[in-house]
């Protein structure tokens, strides 16, 4: 199986599982885990900036020498979370000489904004829009930048704008070209000539997938077999087929697919099966069906057992027989075909299209140039300033980073991996730095394949992840299309996180995660896998997902109730 067809293959291992569960008063929190929470908790204030900082002093010692702080939110919408991390950001530059902030937006469309922080230059409105992300075009974001600019105009202590991520290539092709006409480098009319084909290649969706969630505890310590009818249509380059994940604490414990033995071509229904193990401390479970390559593929008729015993799979709706589908994650073309059932009346349809293979030209091509760069960059730095040179360098590492994004396909994990590199440039450049990570609590979390996990496995105890919560209020974000719409926030479920933290008597406040203990009746729940929310820039009616809160996150900053951003 070509490079391509394994990578798109394994997206199946890093789809995040969503599931809805049934809401819960305060009041059947034991008493025992909020007497905990209210002896452990610190309370703050307001979640405003240029309020002093006698409320957040506590902070300091739970920050200790963290070099990088990653500050999360719950949803790409909440206001008041964008409020106190911006207030964060204030206590970490004033109290703590933090000196750099880098935002989940492109590398240097981000760092546009470094000269309006720096010196005043530029509309930072426009600046805002110019990083693309609709997300960070609010109120909150604004604020913030303006003091940033204001704090430097008044003190020797620099705070410096900068961004992280890498999807898209448009103002890093033209800083590389900038640069090599700059030094005069042959290297600038094969740059010219390849950014117009980068900046307009529209990548196909190379291959769909539907995601399920399966509730973890009634599968621990047992052989799973998960089975169901397929049938395809030209699945060409590809096939399609079933997978099963299982995760725990530090990422995938077992897995199994049919990357190997899929159903490919056109087929009338067949019979696939997968087993696998779930192992005892497994944390949550997710598993569907995916196509990879071209043509389409049907599923119907699915069964469970558990140690050969039939689990009840009705309420997940296997035999695809509702009107909607039951899916909590989706990639592709994904529906609901009443043409054609193995039994019933309909079944799970999921199309792929064919992989540009233009993309991997494009991304040879960038690869070549970014070599020939770096066997230059000893006499360049000769000469030139040696900020100029390295940032040279990495655009042109960004152009590479977001073809080889797409040629991986959904669900772009790969990202996560090139934002944690680009996180390790800036630590590299700037040594005697600390850090101010601004992004969604997935991507600062230390959860596998997120950015947050590579940074610790590189940095230790030095990376400390602050993830966001809140109990009920309102968020922005997507539904079919732009502009973001006003959202509401679900009620926390049962046994939530949520739903503890809202039981304590403080509207705000921060908790440090690992203060808790198994060893400690009002603590022990902290330890373990239970509902967290998480929405991204898309609104959604399945907002919780299983987390291991204390393994992901060193600290939370708790809000009870919060409103939507307020967009530019």
């Amino acid at each position: 199986m070509s490079r391509t067809l394994r990578r798109i293959g394994l997206l199946v291992i890093t789809v995040f599982a969503i599931v809805v569960l049934v809401s819960a008063s305060t009041e059947d929190i034991p008493t025992d885990r909020v007497a905990w929470l209210e002896e452990n908790v610190i309370p703050i204030e307001t979640c405003e900036a240029e309020n002093g900082f006698e409320d957040l002093a506590p902070l300091a010692k739970l920050i200790g020498d963290a070099r990088i702080v990653g500050l999360g939110e719950s949803t790409h919408g909440t206001r008041e979370h964008f409020q106190m991390k911006h207030r964060l950001v204030e206590y970490l530059v004033e109290e703590l000489d933090f000196s750099w902030f880098a935002i989940e937006a492109s590398t240097p469309e981000a760092h546009r904004l470094n000269d309006y922080v720096l010196g005043g230059d530029g509309d930072p409105v426009e600046l805002i829009r110019g990083m693309y992300f609709w997300t960070w075009t609010t109120e909150e974001v604004l604020a913030m930048v303006e003091w940033m600019r204001a704090y430097n105009a008044r003190s020797d202590h620099k705070i410096h704008f900068t961004g992280f991520d890498m999807q898209t290539p448009d103002v890093a092709l033209e800083k590389v070209i900038h640069f090599l006409r700059e030094t005069e480098s042959p290297l600038a009319d094969r740059v010219e000539n390849l950014s117009p084909e980068v900046v307009n290649f529209t990548p196909s969706v190379p291959s769909g997938i539907a995601s399920y969630h399966f509730p973890t505890s009634q599968a621990l310590g047992k052989i799973v077999r998960f089975s169901a009818w397929v049938k395809t249509q030209d699945v060409l380059n590809g096939h399609a087929g079933l997978w099963w994940n299982v995760y725990g604490p530090n990422g995938v414990l077992a897995s199994a697919n049919m990357i190997d033995r899929g159903v490919s071509g056109t087929t009338d229904w067949t019979q696939c099966v997968i087993e696998l193990p779930v192992p005892a401390e497994s944390t949550y479970i997710h598993y569907g069906f995916y196509i990879v390559g071209n043509g389409s593929a049907w599923f119907d008729s699915t069964a469970i057992e558990l140690n050969g015993i039939p689990f009840d799979a009705s309420s997940f709706d296997l035999d695809f027989e509702k009107v909607g589908i039951a899916a909590f994650s989706k990639y592709g073309s994904v529906s609901l075909d009443r043409t054609t059932a193995h039994t019933g009346l309909q079944s799970l349809r999921i199309s792929g299209t064919q992989p540009d293979l233009k993309i991997h030209r494009l991304l040879t091509e960038a690869e070549a140039l970014l070599a020939e760069m770096q066997t230059s960059r000893e006499s360049w730095l000769a000469i030139h300033p040696a900020e100029q040179v390295e940032r040279a360098l990495l655009n042109a590492r960004i152009v590479v980073q977001y073809l080889d994004m797409l040629v991986a396909g959904p669900p772009y994990h790969v990202r996560d991996v090139y934002m944690a590199e680009n996180v390790t440039w800036l630590t590299e450049q700037f040594p005697e730095e600390r850090i101010i990570l601004w992004a969604h609590n997935a991507h600062i979390s230390r959860s596998a394949v997120r950015m947050g996990a590579h940074l610790a496995d590189r940095f230790g105890d030095t990376y400390l992840p602050i993830g966001f919560a809140t109990s009920s209020g309102q968020y922005s974000a997507l539904k079919d299309r732009y502009p973001p719409q006003i959202n509401e926030l679900q009620e926390p479920p049962a046994e939530s996180f949520e739903a503890h933290f809202a039981a304590v008597d403080k509207p705000i406040f921060a908790l440090d995660l690992r203060e808790a203990s198994n060893e400690e009746v009002g603590s022990a729940w902290l330890t373990k896998t239970r509902a967290f929310r998480f929405i991204g820039s898309h609104a959604t009616d399945e907002q919780f997902i299983p987390t291991p809160l204390r393994d992901h996150f060193d600290l939370i900053i708790f809000i009870e109730e919060t409103t939507a951003a307020r967009q530019l």
